[in-house]
C-alpha cells in the first residue's frame, strides 16, 4: 500500500512540476521518499521502487542519493531500461560526465533500440563531447521514428550549428517551431542565428516571445542582452545580462558581457571590474574574457594591466585580431610605437575591419 501511495505522490509531483508549482511538487516528492523509506523497513525495495525513490531524490536535487538509488535499481534488474536512462540524464546534467552518460544510454538502447527520447538524449551527449557525426546519426533516427517530436529537430539544429551548417540548423529550428510554436529553446537558438545574420529585430522578436513564455530562461535573457548590445541599447543589454546572472550564477558569458557593457557606458566601473573578475574565475582560460578585461583596463587607463590581459589572451590564441589590435593600442600608449603598429597591422591582416570595433569607444 505504501509503495502504491508513493507512486501516486511521485506522479502528482511530476504533474505539479510540469505546471511550475515547485512547492507542491517538492512536497509530493518528499512524501514519496518517506513512504518508500518506511516500506524498506518491512521488506527490501524492488528495482522499480529504487527507481521511484531515485526519481524523487533527483527531482529534489539530492544527486548522490538519486545516483545511489539508480545504481541499486540497475543492480537488482539490469533490464530496467528507464533506470539506465534516468541515470544517464543525471550523469549528463548534474555531473557533466558525458562519457558515463553515453554508456548509460547505450545500455538503455540495447534494451529498447527504437526509443526516440533515448536517442535524442544520447545524440545531445555525443555533440557535447564533439562527436557530431554520431550525434546526427542518433538524431536523424529519432526524427524518423517520431517526426512529430520537436525536440529531435531542435537538438539536431544545435548539432548542425556546432558544425557551422547554419542553413540546416535554421531549417531544423523552423521545423521544431512548426510542430510547437512555443518551443522556447528553438526560439532562443533561432534567434542566435538571426543575430549572426544581422537580423536583430527578428532575433528580438523570437527572444521577447521566449522570455514571455519562460521568464527565468537564462540563455534567452543572455541572447536578448546580446541583441540589445548590437543595437547599442546598452541599458537594456545590462538589464538582460543581470537577469541571466540572477537565473544562472555560473553563466560566465553574462558576467563577461555585462562587464564590457558597463565599461562602455562608463558607469558602475567597480561593478564592471567585479563582473570581469567573476567571469575569469568561472572560466580562467577563456580568451574572450581576457580580451574584455584588456579592453576594460585600456578604457580605464590601466595600461600595464591591460597589456598583461591582452598578452594572456594571445598566449591562448595568437591569431585573435581584437586582442592584437588592443595590445597594439596599449603598446602605443606606453610609448612602444613600433611594436604597437606591428600588432595593429597583424590584426588588420586577420580582420580588415577590426579598428571599427574600437573606434566607437574613442580607441583607434
Amino acid at each position: 500500500m505504501g509503495s502504491e501511495l508513493a507512486a501516486a505522490h511521485l506522479i502528482r509531483g511530476q504533474a505539479y512540476r510540469a505546471i511550475g508549482d515547485q512547492a507542491r511538487a517538492s512536497a509530493d516528492f518528499s512524501t514519496a521518499i518517506a513512504l518508500l523509506d518506511e516500506s524498506s523497513r518491512t521488506a527490501p525495495l524492488k528495482s522499480s521502487q529504487f527507481l521511484q525513490r531515485g526519481i524523487a531524490h533527483h527531482a529534489l536535487q539530492d544527486i548522490e542519493r538519486a545516483l545511489s538509488d539508480y545504481d541499486e535499481a540497475i543492480r537488482l534488474d539490469t533490464g530496467n531500461a528507464l533506470a539506465h536512462v534516468d541515470r544517464g540524464v543525471l550523469l549528463a546534467t548534474r555531473k557533466a560526465d558525458m562519457r558515463r552518460a553515453i554508456a548509460a544510454f547505450d545500455r538503455a538502447l540495447a534494451l529498447v533500440p527504437d526509443n526516440a527520447e533515448t536517442l535524442i538524449l544520447r545524440g545531445n551527449a555525443y555533440t557535447s563531447v564533439g562527436e557530431h557525426g554520431r550525434a546526427l546519426a542518433d538524431l536523424d533516427r529519432a526524427a524518423g521514428l517520431t517526426p512529430g517530436n520537436p525536440r529531435a529537430f531542435m537538438v539536431r539544429g544545435l548539432v548542425n550549428a556546432r558544425l557551422g551548417d547554419m542553413p540546416r540548423a535554421f531549417a531544423d529550428y523552423n521545423r521544431a517551431l512548426s510542430i510547437d510554436p512555443n518551443y522556447v529553446d528553438a526560439l532562443v537558438n533561432r534567434a542566435a542565428i538571426y543575430s549572426m545574420q544581422g537580423s536583430t529585430e527578428k532575433a528580438l522578436a523570437d527572444l521577447d516571445r521566449a522570455v514571455g513564455l519562460q521568464p527565468n530562461h537564462a540563455l534567452a535573457h543572455y541572447n536578448r542582452g546580446y541583441a540589445h548590445f548590437a543595437r547599442q541599447d546598452y541599458e537594456r543589454a545590462i538589464a538582460d545580462y543581470t537577469r541571466a546572472i540572477e537565473t544562472d550564477a555560473r553563466m560566465s558569458w553574462a558576467f563577461n558581457n555585462r562587464c564590457l557593457t558597463r565599461i562602455i557606458v562608463g558607469r558602475d566601473l567597480a561593478d564592471a571590474l567585479s563582473d570581469c573578475d567573476e567571469a575569469l574565475k568561472l572560466q580562467p582560460d577563456n580568451v574572450e574574457t581576457r580580451e574584455t578585461r584588456g579592453f576594460a583596463f585600456l578604457k580605464l587607463g590601466e595600461k600595464a594591466i591591460a597589456l598583461r590581459e591582452y598578452d594572456a589572451a594571445l598566449r591562448i590564441d595568437p591569431d585573435r585580431p581584437v586582442a592584437l589590435y588592443g595590445r597594439g593600442l596599449v603598446r602605443i600608449a606606453m610609448g612602444d610605437v613600433g611594436n604597437g603598429e606591428s600588432d595593429k597591422a597583424a590584426a588588420r591582416a586577420l580582420l580588415p575591419t577590426v579598428d571599427r570595433q574600437f573606434a566607437p569607444y574613442g580607441l583607434n
